[in-house]
């Protein structure tokens, strides 16, 4: 039997060798973040557009139901795990098909946004759809990011970054991008930001192909628009950050062409303004109604191609949670591209 006094002491050597490792746990936890924010950094410094890598993808783009046919589809296939984050998430087939994927034993996990501007309740239902069916789902870390932006999908082994939320209206009405990949590097990334973001810790991991905020985001984005030597074409709900504006600006002083399709002011009303100050710098800026442009993507000198989340604005860039890839552009997705595109804004003003 132990006395009173042994036993005193043994707890109070328990509490301190826990309290001792936990110490040591969290410092080196604590050197591996900075470890890797350090590198992240120093690959940034290095990052010129000659960075960027070839990758076998598929790119799809909406309006067309056929995307979500195939997003279902891969999700029904999968055999091992579905990792969803994204900002808004109301589609009833995807749901569904989330819900069966966890019927049949897989890893199934979504990242939701809390607080949609202007529809703080929106993923309300689906967060509660979802965790009634035993999904594992929550929503973002707030004290990381002002918002989880987000619109990334990994199913098995294939990943999906895109444009458009995994709503009825991103496959219905709106003019959308999504990239298909395998890519083994960009998947373990991908795979690793998902995990952190899932369980609110911070992460400085990335690639020379992805771009994700507010790692590198604007790093990238200003380096591919900066590096334009014959022309830029760019998708854009919205704009609203200088830095961005300028360099487009001195692209048009060289005498680079830059042209922009965007949301017509009556669907996003702050694009008035932002018209007006790309015009002023001499932008072909032209609007489209239908089909609603929420795409963010930009082809530079037909060669360098960018699709992701991020809007070209502060917030996103500096502040959100968002993950785009560039990918260098083929001829064929160059002509496929610029036809789409003539087809959304056709030049409309002198």
């Amino acid at each position: 039997m132990f006395s009173g006094k042994k036993v005193l002491l043994l707890a109070i050597s328990f509490i301190l060798t826990s309290c001792t490792q936990e110490y040591w746990q969290f410092h080196a936890q604590k050197q591996a973040r900075d470890t890797e924010k350090e590198k992240s950094e120093a690959t940034l410094q290095d990052f010129t557009l000659s960075k960027i890598e070839d990758r076998d993808i598929e790119i799809l783009s909406t309006p067309d139901k056929k995307v979500l046919d195939r997003i279902v589809s891969m999700i029904d296939a999968a055999n091992k795990l579905v990792y969803i984050e994204v900002y808004i998430l109301t589609e009833k087939r995807i749901i569904w098909a989330l819900k069966d994927a966890k019927k049949r034993g897989l890893d199934v996990r979504v990242v939701l946004e809390k607080n949609v501007f202007g529809a703080t309740s929106i993923n309300s239902k689906t967060f509660a759809t979802l965790k009634s069916a035993g999904v594992q789902v929550t929503y973002d870390n707030s004290k990381l990011y002002n918002f989880v932006h987000t619109k990334l999908a990994l199913i098995d082994d294939y990943y999906i970054i895109t444009t458009g939320n995994l709503s009825y209206a991103s496959f219905t009405n709106n003019r959308e991008f999504y990239v298909i990949g395998k890519n083994e590097a960009d998947f373990k990334v991908l795979r690793n930001t998902f995990l952190a973001d899932f369980e609110g810790k911070e992460i400085f991991e990335s690639n020379s192909n992805l771009v994700i905020s507010p790692i590198d985001s604007r790093k990238k984005i200003e380096t591919l628009l900066s590096g334009a030597e014959k022309d830029i074409f760019i998708y854009a709900q919205n704009f609203g950050d200088d830095a961005i504006l300028n360099i487009l600006g001195a692209k048009i002083k060289n005498n680079i062409p830059v042209v922009i399709c965007m949301a017509d002011v009556g669907k996003v009303s702050s694009n008035k303004q932002a018209i007006e100050d790309l015009r002023e710098r001499g932008i072909d800026v032209r609007t489209s109604k239908k089909p609603m442009i929420h795409a963010k993507r930009a082809l530079v000198d037909g060669r360098y191609n960018y699709i992701g989340s991020e809007n070209y604005s502060t917030n996103s860039l500096d502040a959100n949670r968002e993950i785009g890839i560039l990918t260098k552009s083929t001829q064929d997705e160059e002509k496929s591209f610029l036809v789409l595109f003539e087809s959304d804004c056709p030049k409309t003003w002198k």
